[in-house]
């Protein structure tokens, strides 16, 4: 789902969490995937009756896989548990396949619509709320209590069923962190590391460039999804830089030597004869995070367009987009921040956005 997301990839999930089966470390890694914004949920009901369904919905505008079972997305429900799931593949062109898309998203949205004491809208701090109210178990605790049990019963309790196995979950890469970095004991952050995945990227060309740093100030059409109406599209999510700034530094952003025609463009054509062209798979670290973003120009509307719904969901209107240039040994081409508004960062960088974009309030520089 992360990979997903880095890609433009539009998620939005709904976990239950009335009987404890979702745990604390659970949550984090969905907030991690996704983002700290509206795309994930928790459904409970205050007596006792279970948000139980598992449903997993698949589309793009032609098609739509639909998965319908008794799996949980957990190593139990994907890899060790005794699962059952049906898998619908739907054509959207077909009137029947369509209807039934049609049904099954009426009751995803109704478990993903904001409902006062009934469904919310996930974040750090409804998490904190939630693992302090008991909701949902820490995964170790879980595991210590589950380990206590076994051996508080002993050889007490006949063993029905004979032990045969099953196939494991995959491994995940250990990476240890010193204890004097992380505190705890040594056997605590092995433990702890277990759980981390650490990818590797390999390295990548050297990004050109006469300067070093690009800036620019956010607007609604970087940050902003367009249709918010139930049912409609979101845009494209996309950061749009004008063609001024592109041509203030081209080597900056490879162009046009890096980019590739896209034949099966049938719109306009630019004063040079370039359609459509394409700069894919550029790699680019925010924060903690190094995903791909495809790079485009468009000679109809006249910009180029960085496609990544990582760099639209991380800033905000009037933010500074901090975009540095790398010699690609840590495998991106380029690190990237979002500088809000109101902060000292923000107030030193924000007199070297000192070029405009004519019938914009937009404005960039260079460092």
């Amino acid at each position: 789902m992360k990979a997903f997301a880095a890609r433009g990839g539009v998620v939005r999930f709904t976990a239950g969490v009335d009987a404890g089966g979702t745990s604390e470390q659970g949550l984090r890694d969905l907030i991690d995937a996704v983002g700290n914004g509206p795309g994930i949920f928790v459904y409970g009901n205050g007596i006792a009756s279970t948000f139980h369904p598992k449903v997993y919905l698949f589309r793009n505008q032609d098609s739509a896989h639909l998965v319908v079972g008794s799996g949980n997305l957990t190593e139990g429900g994907l890899y060790t548990n005794y699962e059952a799931n049906v898998l619908l593949k739907l054509d959207l062109s077909v009137r029947a396949d369509q209807t039934l898309l049609e049904t099954v998203t009426t009751s995803l949205d109704a478990w993903s619509t904001p409902t006062e004491g009934e469904c919310f809208s996930l974040d750090a701090a409804l998490l904190d709320r939630l693992t302090a109210a008991k909701k949902v178990p820490d995964e170790k605790a879980a595991r210590a209590e589950e380990k206590s049990a076994r051996e508080a019963a002993g050889e007490e309790v006949e063993s029905i069923f004979s032990r045969r196995a099953v196939r494991a979950a995959p491994k995940v890469a250990a990476v240890v962190l010193p204890a004097d970095e992380e505190g705890g004991s040594d056997a605590e952050n092995e433990e702890e590391a277990a759980t981390l995945v650490v990818p590797h990227f390999d390295p990548v060309a050297p990004q050109g460039g006469h300067n070093t740093t690009f800036l620019m100030t956010l607007q609604r059409t970087d940050v902003g999804v367009g249709q918010t109406t139930k049912g409609t599209q979101r845009r494209s999510p996309e950061i749009f830089i004008p063609l001024i700034a592109r041509d203030t530094d081209p080597d900056f952003w490879g162009w046009p030597n890096l980019f590739v025609q896209d034949p099966a463009w049938t719109g306009p054509i630019d004063q040079h004869g370039r359609g459509k062209m394409d700069r894919p798979n550029v790699m680019v670290r925010l924060g903690g995070a190094t995903f791909p973003v495809t790079m485009w120009y468009n000679p109809d509307k006249k910009d180029l367009r960085l496609r990544s719904e990582h760099l639209r969901s991380a800033g905000g209107i009037g933010d500074i987009f901090y975009m540095q240039r790398a010699n690609g040994t840590g495998g991106f081409s380029y690190y990237v921040e979002i500088v809000p508004v109101g902060t000292g960062r923000y107030n030193s960088l924000i007199p070297h956005c000192n070029m405009q974009v004519r019938n914009s309030q937009k404005l960039f520089g260079y460092l």
